[in-house]
């Protein structure tokens, strides 16, 4: 699935692709526009995703997937099945042994990083 992917995006060019700026978070009556770049790191919890900007956290009802195919792969990535991060906020990455690492965010949060998304990370 990955391969087709990759071959649409190529053959559409990459440049043609249009990642999400802004996610819109519906609370109560309001919806609220939260910027990607203000997104420290997300986390799956069954069909909602936690957005982590700052203090505040927000829920927005969709698939860690589904949103993580929306954002730009140079600015978020993948660290393990319930957890994506933008790269700007990680700031050290740890080893804990037995091939686990945890990222350690500018915050002071720290995410568990497993072995099968370790290389997304620079």
């Amino acid at each position: 699935m990955r391969a087709a992917l990759a071959a649409r995006r190529a053959l559409a060019g990459e440049a043609a692709t249009t990642w999400l700026e802004r996610v819109a978070v519906t609370l109560g009556k309001r919806t609220i526009f939260v910027a990607t770049a203000s997104i420290d790191w997300l986390a799956a919890s069954a069909n909602y995703v936690e957005l982590h900007v700052g203090a505040e956290v927000h829920l927005l009802r969709t698939t860690l997937s589904a949103l993580e195919a929306q954002l730009d792969p140079r600015t978020f990535v993948r660290i393990h099945r319930s957890y994506a991060v933008r790269l700007d906020a990680v700031k050290e990455l740890r080893s804990v042994g037995g091939g686990e690492y945890r990222a350690i965010l500018a915050g002071g949060v720290e995410l568990p990083v497993s072995q099968r998304y370790r290389d997304r990370l620079p």
